[in-house]
C-alpha cells in the first residue's frame, strides 16, 4: 500500500471550530480534535461537517473530532448509519481525509489492539491506497 502524504490541523481551523462548537482553545493541546471530542455531540460534529462543505481544512479538524467521538461511542459502528454515511464522505474526500483513513487504520499494531474504528479504515486504505 501507498502511505497518504501526512496533513496535520491547522491553528485558524482549530480556533474556528472551538469557536462555532463553543470548545476550548487551551494552548497546550497538542491533540485538541481528539480532546474535545464527545460522543453525544455526534449530531452537531456531522451536522457541521455537512455545513462546512468547501472548507477542507476545518472538514479536516472535524473529522478527526467525528471519528474520536465514534470511537469513544458505545454503537455498534457496523450497523450505525451515521458511521457508515461519515466512512463514506471521507472516502469522497480522500485528497482531504486520507492522511486520517491511514492514521486510523492503525497498522502498526494488530487489528485486536487497534481502535474500533481501525477496521473500517482498513478497508477504505485497501480501496484507495493499493500499490
Amino acid at each position: 500500500m501507498i502511505e497518504p502524504a501526512i496533513r496535520h490541523p491547522q491553528k485558524a481551523a482549530i480556533e474556528i471550530l472551538a469557536d462555532r462548537l463553543g470548545l476550548p482553545k487551551a494552548q497546550s493541546q497538542q491533540d485538541w480534535e481528539f480532546e474535545v471530542a464527545e460522543a453525544f455531540e455526534l449530531p452537531r460534529y456531522l451536522a457541521l461537517y455537512q455545513e462546512v462543505q468547501g472548507e477542507d481544512d476545518l472538514r479536516f479538524v472535524l473529522a478527526d473530532i467525528i471519528i474520536q467521538a465514534f470511537e469513544d461511542s458505545d454503537f455498534e459502528l457496523s450497523e450505525n448509519v451515521d458511521w457508515l454515511t461519515f466512512l463514506s464522505f471521507l472516502a469522497d474526500r480522500i485528497d482531504i481525509h486520507g492522511w486520517q483513513i491511514w492514521y486510523w487504520a492503525s497498522w502498526e499494531v494488530e487489528l485486536e489492539d487497534a481502535w474500533r474504528v481501525s477496521p473500517f479504515m482498513r478497508a477504505l486504505c485497501e480501496t484507495h491506497f493499493v500499490d
